[in-house]
């Protein structure tokens, strides 16, 4: 009675055993989801640089260029879910800049910016980088704090393009804009790259797009969106539009009566970098050098391009 007493006790052992095995396995199996292992929070520095005031502050603020109609999904507008008092920033830029503050631990301020100041670069402290398709050309505007604009590599390429109206069968190229009246964007790339003054405008020493007519009659418009509605009207106002070309490509899916010029759907393609200058007396090389850390983690990780993908169906990570 002795031994069959022990040998049940021995069984039991056994199955016991044998359950905590299963329940708790030594090794995962293949399938397993794998543990996600945390970046490394960004050690503070000697205080000299403005990442160093962001870390202690725990927010950075971001100067936006907010387009004033939600149609066509431009880079940042204001969304139209939420209420007419405090309505939420959308765009892609927006989605951009909420992926840059989590990638450095910071709370997210969207400030909507003036234009005019963002490209001056005489911010005065009121935000800390800007994001507004905006372009690292060779020459910084004159006579403003640009020239002390320091640049992050680029977060996308925007395709540009000239937009006509339906009817127009004359202007296939940039070279046919001699003495049209061509509208852009105020205080954008599109027009700088279209004041004849300008030129020659380079990117790393390189022309962004074949130099424009020079008698061009240049229209700066501050609704792009307001005027691409006009161009497809009877009687519009302009020969053409210069300017983004998904931007554009969507008018002509909202089915406005206008197109894109044949061969010139495609200008060239402008590279998008984000902004800041030394403020204060601090220095602003390891802020953008942790900013490029995590453009490049999003690149490669394909965060940017499913951005891109969600507003306009096509990837403007990289230049195609």
């Amino acid at each position: 009675m002795k031994q069959l007493s022990i040998f049940i006790s021995i069984i039991l052992l056994i199955l016991l055993s044998a359950c905590q095995t299963e329940a708790t396995p030594l090794y995962p199996p293949a399938t397993a989801t794998p543990t996600l292992l945390l970046r490394p929070a960004i050690q503070p520095g000697d205080g000299t640089d403005l990442l160093d005031r962001l870390l202690e502050r725990g927010v950075i603020r971001v100067g936006v260029r907010v387009w004033p109609e939600a149609d066509f999904a431009p880079p940042a507008f204001r969304g139209f879910s939420e209420s007419s008092i405090s309505r939420a920033l959308n765009g892609f830029e927006i989605d951009i800049a909420r992926q840059l503050a989590a990638g450095m631990g910071l709370e997210l301020e969207l400030i909507e910016a003036n234009p005019h100041v963002i490209i001056s670069g005489d911010w005065r402290g009121s935000w800390d980088i800007a994001m507004a398709s905006l372009a690292p050309f060779d020459q910084p505007l004159t006579n403003s704090s640009a020239q002390n604009m320091v640049y992050s590599i680029p977060y996308g390429y925007m395709p540009m393009g000239l937009l006509l109206p339906a009817g127009e069968d004359d202007i296939q190229t940039l070279a046919q804009l001699s003495g049209k009246k061509v509208g852009v964007l105020e205080h954008s790339a599109y027009q700088r790259l279209l004041t004849p003054e300008e030129w020659p405008l380079t990117i790393q020493g390189q022309n962004l797009m074949p130099q424009p007519p020079a008698d061009i009659q240049l229209i700066i418009v501050s609704n792009l969106i307001k005027d691409i509605r006009q161009l497809g009207q009877p009687e519009p106002d302009l020969d053409a539009i210069f300017g983004p070309s998904p931007i554009l490509r969507s008018a002509i899916e909202r089915d406005i009566p206008v197109k894109l010029a044949a061969e010139a759907e495609v200008v060239g393609y402008q590279p998008m970098v984000i902004a800041t200058v030394p403020q204060e007396g601090l220095k602003v090389e390891r802020l953008i050098g942790e900013i490029n850390t995590i453009l490049i983690r999003l690149e490669r990780q394909g965060t940017l391009s499913e951005i891109y993908l969600d507003w306009y169906n096509q990837d403007l990570s990289q230049v195609p």
